[in-house]
């Protein structure tokens, strides 16, 4: 059977983009937690972060994020940061944006307060900058803000990460991993009709499949552990680290994954102040993640390098809405840490749901399944992590009913799901090998 969706082609894309702040978490304007880092930044850095990504991908466009701290010090530090960052932008069509409240604006934050500090941020940057940001740098957005954003001419936002569950401030697991519209309802779920947002919405990192089944982190195992920068090569012995990097970018950029979905996408952000941190631990640290970049670049010569901004007006020439998506995400375990070796993870990803299906020793499992059907409402009370969307079955197995599933035993009792597969992936070799599995 031949699917009924079939993927626009866009190619292989990879988003970069970084922040610039004063302290750690500026949770809001005048709060801010854990480390103060204005030693970390200087203009000297940015200049040469900017430099060692152009050396690697020539043509390669930066999205730059700058929180409220480093966006209104008056400092001689800030003040030379924000003046090279506006000479980068006219020189290389890179953006400047905001970043609110340290990824987990809403944790702190009303809607209301959320969506002030945005549109002054904005207005800030449009008139330092000469650009009017057409991004948001977000980490996790409430979708009222991002409906708001969209108002203030924001048409993509990176405003979910991928997975997170049990790290950071905020948990954000539930959602699909490609760019998809949101709706007004949760910002995890694809929005249908009216009740979609018309802003493009972005993960914030590319995570290994396998690893991001576990929850947290500890000193054996990172379920962020991918192409975070932070979760390899500032933490994994060299060789490991690379082998993790590569290994990750190729589930995506190989020709399996760009013809099934018409994109390859790979998406980090490096802070600044962690790459300052990175230095200071190795002074070739920077040197090997521009490697890893260069060997991208090597590897897929095809590869662009757009904004976040550019990306998701890309996606968006070739997405009008939802209702095509059927994203098919695979990877083999990297044999790093909680990537085991020997297991394969394949998730489906659909605007009604996602299915995630485990293969190991010749036996498929269902670990997580996510409708998107239910009424899912977002957390209204400052001060709540949990933002998660758990559907049926979750990948992070911190309820009894997580525990894994036979895929035929799955199919058999949720056939409407088979259905949905059959007309949206019938064509798919990976569909019929866990299908004979079962």
């Amino acid at each position: 059977m031949t699917p009924s969706f079939e993927p626009p082609t866009l190619g292989r894309r990879l988003t970069l983009n970084t922040v610039v702040r004063r302290h750690q978490i500026e949770a809001t304007r005048t709060r801010s937690l854990w480390d103060d880092e204005s030693e970390l930044h200087s203009a000297q850095l940015v200049e040469r972060f900017s430099r060692a990504v152009r050396e690697a991908i020539p043509g390669a466009r930066l999205t730059w994020a700058l929180s409220w701290g480093a966006l209104t010090d008056e400092s001689a530090r800030y003040r030379d940061i924000r003046r090279l960052l506006a000479e980068i932008v006219r020189e290389t069509g890179d953006d400047v944006t905001f970043v609110p409240g340290g990824f987990f604006a809403n944790l702190y934050g009303t809607r209301d307060e959320v969506a002030t500090d945005i549109a002054d941020a904005l207005e800030r940057v449009a008139d330092e900058m000469g650009v009017q940001p057409g991004s948001l740098v977000a980490g996790f957005l409430s979708a009222d803000n991002i409906a708001r954003a969209r108002e203030r001419g924001v048409r993509t936002v990176q405003g979910n990460i991928w997975s997170q569950f049990d790290i950071d401030l905020q948990d954000g697991d539930g959602s699909i991993a490609y760019p998809y519209y949101p709706s007004r309802r949760h910002f995890l779920v694809p929005g249908r009709g009216t009740d979609r947002v018309d802003a493009v919405q972005l993960d914030g990192w590319t995570v290994d499949l396998v690893a991001a089944r576990s929850a947290g982190m500890s000193s054996d195992y990172n379920s962020r552990l991918g192409l975070g920068p932070i979760e390899t090569l500032h933490r994994l012995p060299r060789a490991d680290a690379l082998r993790e990097l590569e290994a990750t970018s190729r589930a995506h950029l190989d020709h399996r994954n760009v013809e099934r979905n018409g994109l390859g996408w790979l998406t980090v952000n490096y802070e600044i102040s962690e790459v300052a941190r990175g230095l200071e631990t190795d002074a070739g640290m920077l040197g090997a993640w521009a490697g890893w970049l260069r060997w991208l670049a090597a590897e897929w010569p095809d590869l662009e390098v757009p904004t976040i901004g550019a990306f998701g007006e890309q996606w968006r020439s070739t997405h009008a809405d939802n209702e095509d998506l059927a994203y098919l995400l695979q990877q083999e375990g990297s044999g790093i840490q909680a990537s085991r070796a020997g297991e394969t993870v394949t998730w489906f990803m659909t605007a009604d749901f996602r299915l995630g299906v485990a293969e190991t020793e010749g036996r498929a499992e269902v670990f997580d399944f996510t409708p998107y059907t239910t009424d899912a409402r977002e957390p209204v009370e400052l001060g709540d992590r949990r933002w998660s969307l758990f559907g049926e079955i979750n990948q992070k197995r911190t309820r009894p009913q997580d525990e894994p599933v036979p895929f035929g035993r799955f199919l058999t009792t949720h056939q409407d799901v088979d259905v949905a597969l059959a007309q949206r992936y019938g064509a798919a070799p990976e569909l019929a090998r866990l299908r004979a599995l079962a």
